[in-house]
């Protein structure tokens, strides 16, 4: 059997337990501390409760937002400082069922510099008012679902069910 060398990994080798993407707040919580590498190299980061979400996009810059009918991927990702960052993927409409219409969000572009240890898919239903914007809008509004999954890396697209 041959071995694969995986050299200058981004992975990370615990379960986050990603949760608290519900209820009136903007926080998030990890249930377990976080071992996880850059490059190659190893980081820890301590489980994190009640955590204030990133108000702004990791990569752009720019606020997360969507709007009634749409639908997206965030990846939740750790620096080498242990910082958390939420990069959006594509958005995507949605069918009045809450189903995605054509298709599933794409993960983003991820910068070596990140690596991710989760990704939620966040819906704006057809109930959804006005503007609602991640880290800033409460997990509750009206209309919002979001379902997290653990990643150890990311896998291909995500799972949207």
């Amino acid at each position: 059997m041959q071995s694969q060398n995986l050299f200058g990994i981004n992975a990370c080798l615990a379960k986050a337990g990603l949760t608290g993407l519900s209820g009136a707040a903007t926080t998030f919580t990890t249930a377990n501390a976080l071992v996880y590498a850059i490059g190659g190299k190893a980081y820890a980061k301590a489980a994190v409760a009640g955590g204030a979400s990133p108000v702004v996009d990791g990569v752009t810059g720019l606020p997360i937002t969507l709007v009634a009918n749409k639908g997206t991927v965030i990846v939740w990702a750790l620096d080498a400082a242990g910082t958390v960052f939420a990069v959006q993927g594509s958005t995507e409409a949605l069918l009045p069922s809450g189903n995605f219409m054509l298709a599933a969000p794409q993960f983003p572009s991820m910068p070596d510099t990140l690596t991710p240890f989760a990704y939620s898919i966040t819906k704006a239903g057809a109930t959804a008012v006005g503007t609602w914007t991640f880290g800033v809008s409460n997990w509750n509004a009206t209309g919002m679902s979001h379902v997290a999954q653990d990643v150890i890396v990311l896998p291909v697209r995500p799972q949207t069910a």
